[in-house]
């Protein structure tokens, strides 16, 4: 019985077909942009499917939060406002522990530090294998993202963007086996290169020496090196210590601080604009923050300095009120004790 349609390309001819399309792939994505710009298309044109599959737990949400008893709310709500207290508690020591920061700066005439600016994004799709540890997020270039920005969570450092669309965003977990991130050791500074071992309770880092101070419990933060990630965010917490004498470097385990198996909100960072990683900042304008800091860390002194005016007689003159309180002259106070030191 003769076949209806002819028979196929024997299997020979499909896989040099196959592999001489990879080398031609692979020679265009080195040599022009070309691949990432048909790989954005791509990304962005796929995204409407991340969020139509998306939809039937939006929906099933959004059904089930109907149905939540009321006592339950009332439940959760005194719950939160316990909580919001205590941080809001955790949040004026940190603004003092800030104010206290600034003035050690001064000291050392270093620039203020600003802070980050963060937007909350949302997990679509998870992909979480040996190979691939990626996410896609639902912050595109519509929203700012931009490839390499870092990604943290509630704990730690999460990943960073590799790849952006025009409403939605491929992030690299820094779990993958391709992803590495400058490290130090909160406790004594000492710097490392965390990679991914493909597994997400798992971080390695290479190549330290064998004398090195890294002890188990230790904290691992990023370092700032290489500009992709700011200085200080929590990233893992050591977990081995291998120092013997099969190898000539130390090899130390850690695990992520992230919750990466439980991933659905992300912050994405977006560091200070040119102008203010540009702009020096001289020592009387960091005065002059720190001040107007402290001002607006007291209020409670303030209300009662306002009292204490009310009862008093009235507020002398601008005039006046500048010569009776002289201003105090920080360069003076530095010479002044200057002087005192060569007499001494």
């Amino acid at each position: 019985m003769k076949p209806i349609f002819s028979k196929a390309p024997p299997l020979g001819v499909r896989l040099f077909i196959a592999v001489a399309l990879s080398i031609i792939c692979i020679f265009f994505d080195g040599r022009s942009s070309a691949i990432i710009q048909v790989r954005n298309v791509l990304e962005t044109t796929v995204g409407g499917l991340y969020y139509f599959a998306n939809s039937p737990r939006l929906v099933l949400d959004g059904v089930s939060n109907n149905f939540i008893d009321s006592q339950r709310l009332k439940l959760e709500n005194q719950v939160l406002r316990e909580q919001v207290r205590e941080k809001n508690a955790d949040l004026l020591l940190l603004d003092q522990l800030k104010v206290e920061n600034q003035r050690l700066r001064l000291l050392l005439s270093s620039p203020l530090r600003q802070d980050e600016y963060k937007k909350v994004a949302e997990v679509l799709t998870a992909e979480m294998d040996t190979y691939r540890q990626q996410v896609i997020v639902n912050q595109g270039k519509t929203d700012g993202a931009f490839v390499g920005q870092p990604i943290i969570d509630e704990k730690g450092v999460v990943g960073q963007i590799i790849s952006v669309g025009e409403k939605s965003s491929r992030v690299l977990l820094l779990t993958d086996v391709t992803h590495s991130v400058p490290v130090q050791v909160l406790r004594n500074d000492v710097r490392g290169i965390a990679s991914g071992t493909g597994h997400n309770d798992e971080l390695i880092l290479d190549h330290l020496p064998r004398t090195v101070d890294i002890i188990k419990g230790d904290v691992l933060v990023t370092s700032g090196l290489g500009g992709n990630f700011p200085e200080g965010y929590p990233v893992a917490i050591v977990e081995t210590v291998v120092n013997d004498g099969s190898s000539h470097f130390a090899r130390v385990t850690a695990r992520p601080l992230a919750s990466l198996e439980r991933l659905r909100y992300l912050l994405l960072l977006w560091p200070t604009s040119e102008e203010l990683r540009t702009q020096t900042i001289s020592p009387q304008d960091v005065r002059n923050a720190v001040e107007e800091r402290r001002n607006s860390l007291n209020p409670l002194d303030r209300l009662k300095s306002n009292q204490k005016e009310k009862v008093q007689d009235p507020e002398p003159t601008t005039e006046e009120h500048l010569e009776e309180t002289p201003v105090p002259d920080a360069d003076n106070d530095v010479n002044s004790g200057a002087e005192e030191g060569i007499e001494q």
